[in-house]
């Protein structure tokens, strides 16, 4: 993880005034798989787009109770879509060109899975830089060697992300069950987490990101190669370290 000073980061500043400048319901939360809150739920919270501390939101998931249940098979590919209170129609993707996102410049995103109702959250997916964006699906591979989960209440995929232009943290969930294999393993990489006062953090960590404000370049191929070969199943080849999530530090 980078460090860089305050002097450095004037640019980060007044991007960061930009996104504050934006209309709040262009934030972006998960809609498939359907998040804990939101249209599609009994919770249409105005709030679900938000991060982690805004008007008492709490980790993990932003506090949510439980939402619409899928299912999902070990080995099966999440064709991930974010939403935002610009899109009149979350069944429609593409959503309509020209809406409004407040994007924080993109960032680090991180999917991963809870199976003991977020106490501990595994990596499954993760990408940089032009995450999120609500014009493109990120394919995330449920690694083919999870166990089972059965339990809707404490099986959790999570969205997560660090921006590039904000200290804040975003944690978005959706209840889902898994048919896993018998014996098996979930990853070993844990979550990031940062800038989140609730957990005793400092609100000082950014994410590298394209910069922009509209819509980005999407996930690069390699990105989506990589996040649908089982890279971080328990025993591939980023269980340890993932990918570089071009974390950075502003010393304030």
């Amino acid at each position: 993880m980078k460090a860089i000073t305050l002097a450095s980061s004037v640019l980060l500043a007044t991007t960061t005034l930009f996104s504050f400048l934006s209309t709040s319901s262009a934030h972006m939360a998960i809609s498939n798989p359907p998040a804990q809150a939101g249209p599609w739920s009994n919770n249409p919270s105005n709030a679900v787009h938000a991060w982690i501390g805004y008007k008492g939101k709490t980790f993990p998931c932003g506090g949510y109770k439980k939402g619409p249940v899928t299912t999902y098979s070990a080995g099966q590919v999440i064709p991930v879509r974010f939403w935002n209170f610009e899109i009149t129609n979350y069944k429609k993707f593409p959503p309509p060109k020209g809406l409004s996102q407040s994007r924080h410049g993109g960032g680090a995103c991180e999917f991963s899975l809870s199976y003991d109702g977020g106490k501990t959250w595994k990596v499954i997916g993760q990408y940089t830089k032009t995450c999120p964006d609500i014009y493109y699906e990120w394919p995330v591979l449920i690694p083919s060697n999870v166990p089972s989960c059965t339990d809707s209440t404490k099986c959790l995929f999570a969205f997560s992300w660090t921006a590039y232009s904000t200290d804040q943290f975003y944690h978005h969930c959706a209840n889902v069950l898994i048919k896993g294999v018998k014996n098996g393993k979930l990853p070993t990489l844990d979550m990031t987490r940062d800038d989140m006062t609730q957990l005793k953090e400092k609100m000082d960590t950014h994410a590298n990101g394209d910069k922009l404000s509209t819509k980005s370049s999407g996930p690069s191929s390699a990105e989506v190669k990589l996040n649908k070969s089982g890279y971080f199943a328990s025993n591939g080849a980023g269980k340890n370290k993932g990918i570089d999530l071009g974390l950075v530090v502003i010393k304030k």
